[in-house]
């Protein structure tokens, strides 16, 4: 805890914090270093304090680690720290995955912003607008500390060696430097973590607009409208509430206290309020294009889809980093065969063995694969230049050639790129780019997974059922025969419920997560496979690329082991 305690320890004294810029939010003064009342009488940097809490959340998706140790995708990165972990050396002392101490810096934030924020001088003549003004601050601030409180959640919360299921020390306030007891804050329980998290998203719920809209008052656009769409909003906050409630209702966490009623329902508010399926019942292809160029429009959220999104960014990162050699990229990232063989028929059945043997395993294909991968005989329109992607033997970016950037699985990634990028260093152009931190699918799938083993397929919980949902998803990736799903009993639909999320939610940070709450401890341990095809006959051999070695205890993450010896944390089982 040595760094968690320095950053809520160090900063104590307001007098004495470092105030960074955020974009438009805030403009830096001559100095840095602001003295408390020039902080308490200065709202900009007042708020700054809020905002430095949002430079701790991700902008963009140039960085898949998380999805390299799924079975979902390997990097071709050799000296990747994931690929240590993936071989057997993730250890409590070497952990890519560890946010214990970015978490608790910015959690220092907020506690210091909720500290200070009620003797803030606010400059606005009219009340209302000041009430308006510090009332958003404290909702998004309460819906960021929950933000960081679940991926604390994520990846330390767990079985303890003393056999109980903990969650992490809570800290909602600034400690005292002069107080012992705020150097010993022990673990809490993994439901007084839950129920932390929940109340703070109440608490953002309570105070902030679900959207950042404009309304027929002035004075309230200028506290809370549209300037504010990046800003934590109420959707988003709904989304980290049903989601903490899905995990403590999960196999590897539930102890009953929770349960997937309490998960379904918090879900089911949420899309109440989005429009329920009307949106996605009838085929609606751009909601699967949700991060694709003119999604969102500039920085007004105008997209059902998407409820909170980074500012948007010009770059060309993603393409640089994902793109195949033959297209001037490094293509870190590479899909699975596993993951390519988890996307169905275009009839919604699943592959069969003598389609994905044959010489054309990718026609007639749920249209989301092409969306989403790329594969062999692919041709794409890239600003004008027709490209065809060629992986047969021998080829530029086929796996085993000479240039250490070709595919390991014979496969690249296509979701998020925008293909009007061109890193050519010829041409080297720039695209708009924007990282999503919440979204509706994400809720679809919750309520389906949660509904499903709370009431049965087909058991209503505000007029929404969980086989009606996933038809739904189905339908807009255009699988207009419901005839699959339909077949199903509960387990059968659990199982496809867990394929649909695979699909929906591949290479957003997820499949790792997923796989252990549910405590698929055989899954996470098995090869990954790639593709290999023959120049001459294209048919495809598919071969192992990457084993993995992970152990049953490692469902759970670790506690750092720097903060066990250091403040006599209880330590993750098996850690």
């Amino acid at each position: 805890m040595k760094r968690f305690i320095y950053y809520i320890l160090s900063g104590v004294a307001m007098a004495g914090l470092l105030f960074g810029s955020c974009e438009k939010q805030l403009e830096p003064g001559v100095s840095n270093v602001y003295t408390a009342d020039v902080v308490l009488n200065t709202v900009n940097i007042a708020e700054g304090i809020l905002l430095k809490a949002y430079l701790g959340l991700p902008i963009n998706h140039s960085n898949f680690n998380v999805d390299y140790a799924s079975d979902d995708a390997v990097t071709n990165n050799l000296n990747a720290d994931v690929k240590t972990m993936n071989e057997g050396g993730w250890t409590s002392n070497y952990n890519p995955f560890e946010v214990w101490n970015s978490a608790y810096e910015n959690i220092f934030y907020l506690n210091s912003f909720f500290s200070e924020m009620s003797k803030v001088v606010w400059w606005w003549k009219k009340q209302n607008v000041n009430d308006w003004y510090a009332e958003r601050l404290r909702g998004e601030a309460f819906g960021l500390r929950a933000y960081y409180y679940f991926s604390l959640l994520q990846a330390h919360a767990g079985k303890g060696t003393n056999g109980e299921m903990l969650g992490v020390p809570i800290v909602d306030r600034v400690l005292d430097p002069s107080n012992p007891e705020d150097y010993q804050i022990p673990r809490s329980t993994f439901n007084e973590l839950v129920e932390f998290i929940i109340a703070d998203c109440d608490s953002a719920i309570a105070l902030l607009p679900d959207r950042f809209v404009n309304t027929d008052d002035i004075y309230f656009n200028i506290a809370a409208g549209e300037d504010y769409t990046n800003r934590f909003n109420g959707m988003a906050a709904r989304i980290i509430k049903a989601k903490a409630l899905l995990y403590a209702a999960s196999p590897s966490y539930s102890d009953g206290t929770y349960t997937y009623q309490m998960a379904a329902e918090a879900s089911r508010e949420i899309m109440d309020l989005n429009g329920g399926l009307d949106e996605i019942i009838i085929e609606n292809f751009s909601h699967l294009q949700f991060y694709s160029n003119g999604a969102v429009t500039g920085d007004k959220n105008e997209h059902p889809e998407v409820f909170l999104y980074s500012s948007t960014r010009n770059t060309n990162t993603w393409e640089d980093n994902n793109y195949p050699p033959s297209w001037y990229g490094i293509g870190r990232t590479n899909p699975t065969q596993e993951l390519v063989n988890a996307f169905p028929m275009a009839t919604g059945i699943p592959v069969r063995d003598n389609k994905i043997n044959s010489s054309d395993p990718y026609s007639g294909r749920d249209r989301r694969l092409a969306l989403y991968i790329l594969y062999n005989g692919m041709t794409l329109i890239r600003g004008g230049d027709t490209l065809n992607l060629d992986v047969t033997s021998g080829s530029q970016d086929a796996p085993g050639s000479s240039d250490p950037n070709t595919t390991l699985t014979g496969y690249y990634l296509k979701k998020f790129m925008n293909l009007n990028v061109n890193v050519d260093p010829a041409v080297n152009s720039n695209g708009p780019h924007y990282y999503i931190y919440a979204r509706y699918t994400d809720a679809l799938l919750m309520f389906a997974e949660a509904a499903n083993e709370a009431v049965g397929p087909d058991g209503d919980i505000g007029g929404y059922t969980a086989r009606n949902v996933i038809n739904a998803i189905r339908s807009r990736a255009g699988i207009s025969s419901t005839f699959w799903v339909d077949l199903q009993d509960q387990a059968g639909l659990a199982e496809m419920i867990k394929i649909e999320r695979r699909l929906e939610m591949c290479f957003e940070n997820q499949r790792f997560w997923d796989l252990r709450r549910w405590g698929m401890t055989d899954v996470i341990a098995q090869p990954v496979t790639g593709v290999r095809i023959s120049a001459a006959d294209l048919i495809p051999t598919y071969v192992p690329v990457e084993n993995r070695n992970y152990q049953p205890y490692q469902i759970y993450g670790p506690i750092p082991l720097g903060e066990t010896l250091k403040y006599d944390l209880i330590q993750n089982e098996g850690w």
